[in-house]
């Protein structure tokens, strides 16, 4: 296995709050809300203004950047 977690082990829920801790870090520091279960990541945002969409696909590039690193 080149990356990720191995599943089903005791201390793997720990190595993936550590595998994804920058990912979650960079959402954070543009001021996107994210939620994290298991291998899922839920990004939401209230859309009130017409440059909110922006901050959508910033979220996107983020996890599409982070994803392929």
């Amino acid at each position: 296995m080149l990356s990720g977690v191995v599943q089903g082990s005791g201390i793997g829920p720990v190595l993936f709050l550590i595998y994804i801790d920058d990912l979650a870090q960079l959402l954070e520091r543009h001021g996107i809300q994210a939620k994290f279960f298991a291998d899922d990541v839920k990004a939401y945002f209230e859309i009130s203004t017409v440059d909110d969409p922006i901050k959508v696909q910033t979220a996107l590039d983020i996890i599409s950047v982070w994803s392929s690193k």
